[in-house]
């Protein structure tokens, strides 16, 4: 079987080599630019883009263009050394053989299209090679209208990280970043545009990723956090495939990492250019795919049911495969009437799609703003309180003596 190759960069010793050695490789296009070669691949649905050196590499994002459409990214260089990031992109001696060559280059399809195939409905990339361990994602979202989504995932992954597992939150609402707000935390670096700056570096060496984040110690445990952007118009500085990468490299290396994304699922942005631009709505799409568990926090009155399944509508139509699991948030009697979660669950269940009811989570008005004002999640806030009992619930993690209130200001830095 032929094996197509697009050659980046005017090599013609390199060319001769190829069409000389006969074997599986085939020069179907050599190009001068990788916009050429990318355009070129695309045409004709090449199995490879060999780029002949370093300074013609192009944008990560390009390569996970390429390697969505199953193009396999090879790189010549003198010094390979530097590990790939993604499956499909492989770096090679300059000086290797065509035997070897060919070789390495068929390994690479095969793992490329491996990956393809293993990518189901929670998940958008092959796990990562060479990692200490497996973790999980756990991403919340919700349909617009401030559902509680950033408090709910900011106080499961503080009980995770109380209950002794290693956790990673990170902030990726593009739109409007909470939780280094919620945490007391004057934070204008913006870790997950650090983190995205690394990623694009072409490096997934995890240290240099948890170094991005912020170190909070709460209720006497470590909770790593990715802080948001603090401005909106910051959002080109994340780009969704990069902090895929940044977050499937981190859950190899952590118990789990918990994800806060925006509520807007839409990519009309590629309408309005003629070549590939940025897509803010993108990085919550990225999240979502590459999820383990995705939990969607509903607001349990009557704007925040409609809200609700019109945005599953949605999610089912632009992002099939994705099964959230519907946790009904600021459940009271003021706002569904006398046995609030029976009436929440008839209302569901009459109107709403088959995804399963994992949580019915208290309307606490006054300790939720307590926390915020603060600056603290609620096992410090109010260790006691039912609407924190109802989130460990939700984690799995089983009741134990609470924490004592009142702690200090925590600590936060860089690691």
């Amino acid at each position: 079987m032929s094996v197509s190759v697009v050659v980046l960069g005017r090599d013609e010793h390199l060319v001769r080599q190829i069409e000389g050695y006969r074997g599986e490789l085939i020069v179907v296009r050599v190009c001068d630019d990788a916009a050429e070669a990318i355009a070129a691949c695309a045409a004709s649905a090449a199995d490879v883009l060999l780029v002949s050196e370093r300074g013609l590499m192009p944008p990560m994002e390009q390569v996970d263009q390429l390697t969505g459409q199953r193009t396999v990214v090879a790189l010549l260089d003198p010094k390979p050394g530097r590990t790939t990031i993604v499956p499909g992109l492989v770096e090679i001696q300059d000086t290797v053989g065509m035997v070897e060559l060919e070789a390495l280059i068929t390994r690479a399809l095969g793992s490329l299209g491996g990956a393809a195939e293993g990518r189901g409905a929670g998940s958008s990339a092959a796990p990562e090679a060479g990692a200490g361990r497996e973790g999980r994602i756990v991403c919340f979202w919700g349909a617009p209208g401030s559902p509680g989504r950033s408090t709910v995932a900011l106080n499961y992954a503080v009980e995770a990280a109380v209950a002794g597992l290693s956790v990673v939150l990170v902030d990726a609402d593009t739109y409007a970043a909470a939780l280094a707000i919620q945490l007391g935390l004057m934070d204008e670096s913006a870790s997950i545009a650090q983190m995205c700056r690394v990623v694009d570096s072409g490096s997934r060496d995890p240290a240099r990723l948890r170094a991005t984040c912020l170190a909070v110690e709460v209720a006497d445990s470590t909770l790593m956090v990715a802080t948001g952007i603090p401005r909106a118009s910051r959002w080109p500085e994340v780009r969704a495939a990069a902090l895929r990468r940044a977050a499937l490299t981190l859950r190899s290396h952590h118990d789990l990492v918990v994800l806060d994304v925006a509520p807007y699922i839409e990519l009309d942005e590629q309408l309005s250019f003629d070549t590939q631009a940025p897509q803010r709505n993108a990085v919550t799409v990225e999240m979502l795919q590459c999820a383990d568990d995705v939990f969607m926090v509903v607001a349990a009155d009557s704007l925040g049911i409609p809200r609700a399944l019109r945005a599953i509508d949605e999610l089912e139509d632009k992002v099939p495969g994705i099964e959230p699991q519907i946790i009904f948030n600021k459940v009271s009697s003021d706002n569904s009437g006398h046995s609030p979660k029976r009436r929440v669950l008839e209302a569901w269940q009459r109107f709403g799609p088959t995804h399963p009811v994992v949580g019915f989570l208290p309307n606490d008005n006054p300790i939720c703003h307590a926390a915020i004002l603060a600056g603290s999640p609620l096992v410090e806030i109010a260790p006691k309180s039912s609407l924190r009992s109802e989130i460990r619930s939700l984690a799995g993690i089983k009741s134990s003596d609470s924490p004592a209130k009142g702690k200090t200001r925590r600590l936060a830095k860089n690691l």
